[in-house]
């Protein structure tokens, strides 16, 4: 199936022709040198042009429409082979000009199929050799003028010297194309980490509350249930639910400014006042949520007291008024309280409500019989 014009010249076709139109041309002005002492019949000149001329052109309008032009110049270099064997059965196997003819080809060959292709060659070669002995009268005239040496020196030289510099250019394209390569796998492993990057941070961002940088509800409830389930068995989970007194009055009174301002504030004092262990998040409105892991009751309750004491010293003023929100704080453990995530919020919650019920601005420890507010001194 014959390609498109459009479609790219393999490199090697390119390469070939521009090798084979040279040693052609190079080989066509030996041989006719050759021929000035002993001049052929019309039919030979004929052929001559033909071969070193015209062929080349052919040869390479066929390969490069060809649907496989690797292969197609495969064929046309053991074609090259074949031929250049006939024709130095023709000439009577002159030295020079069968050895600078034979040692192009089989150069050709060998550059780019390896062993395979020398031996290929050297079939093609023979079977050329064959054919011509066969179709001439071929007369053994293995010596040549010193001019046509010196021109056969002149062209293998002159061809060897083109191949190389193709090799060359070759080998620097390959290089930059190498080069290349790296560059954009460089790049590529920088989008990459960029990608990565961007994907923790929207997994972040999706595990975060956008007004005061701590974790959402969303996050809470993965870490609860995997603190739970990994808790050790003879250490404490404890869960602090902490809420805003009056949070309603002061959005209606002092705008959602104020509101978020206050927000952020008790964020910053739990942020201050944690260990790096514990797991802060805001649960919704106003509402927070503590996770301390690996602590004594006790030293959660105080930990609560004394964060609800921090906040209320806090001192904040909007639009010229003081305002001194407190806290009201629900504690739970587990085991001692719960064995499950939904369980230990659920008496946190509880806890958080007496305390609300008890006047507000206290810490309560989940109890199943006492309502008022813990004193930490009986933990």
């Amino acid at each position: 199936m014959a390609r498109s014009g459009s479609t790219q010249v393999h490199w090697v076709v390119r390469l070939n022709y521009r090798n084979r139109s040279l040693s052609f041309m190079l080989l066509f002005g030996v041989i006719a040198l050759h021929w000035l002492d002993d001049p052929p019949g019309p039919l030979l000149w004929v052929l001559l042009v033909m071969q070193l001329l015209i062929y080349p052109h052919i040869a390479y309008q066929l390969a490069r429409r060809a649907s496989l032009m690797l292969r197609a110049e495969t064929i046309v270099m053991l074609l090259d082979a074949g031929l250049f064997g006939c024709w130095v059965a023709v000439l009577g196997f002159p030295l020079w000009i069968s050895f600078a003819m034979l040692v192009s080809v089989h150069i050709n060959l060998v550059a780019f199929r390896g062993v395979p292709g020398l031996l290929s060659c050297m079939a093609a070669s023979l079977t050329g050799v064959l054919v011509g002995m066969l179709l001439a009268d071929v007369e053994l005239r293995p010596d040549s003028s010193i001019q046509v040496t010196l021109a056969c020196m002149v062209a293998l030289s002159l061809y060897l010297l083109a191949f190389s510099h193709s090799a060359h250019l070759r080998s620097l394209s390959l290089r930059d194309a190498k080069e290349q390569l790296r560059n954009n796998q460089r790049q590529l492993q920088r989008k990459l980490e960029e990608i990565n990057a961007l994907q923790i941070q929207l997994r972040e961002l999706a595990h975060r509350d956008p007004l005061t940088g701590l974790y959402n509800r969303r996050h809470l409830d993965a870490q609860l249930l995997d603190n739970v389930v990994n808790r050790k068995a003879d250490s404490n989970l404890c869960l602090l639910l902490i809420d805003i007194d009056h949070f309603k009055r002061i959005n209606d009174e002092f705008g959602h400014q104020a509101g978020d301002q206050v927000l952020a504030r008790l964020a910053g004092l739990l942020t201050s006042h944690c260990r790096s262990s514990d797991i802060i998040c805001r649960y919704g409105g106003e509402e927070f949520v503590v996770l301390m892991p690996e602590v004594t009751i006790g030293a959660a309750v105080e930990r609560a007291d004394a964060i609800r004491l921090a906040f209320t010293g806090l001192k904040m003023r909007f639009n010229n008024r003081d305002l001194a929100p407190t806290l009201s704080v629900g504690i739970a453990a587990c085991p001692l309280h719960a064995t499950s995530g939904d369980r230990l919020f659920e008496c946190a919650d509880q806890a958080l409500y007496r305390a609300k019920a008890a006047g507000r601005n206290r810490t309560v420890l989940w109890s199943a019989d006492r309502l008022s507010p813990t004193d930490p001194s009986t933990i």
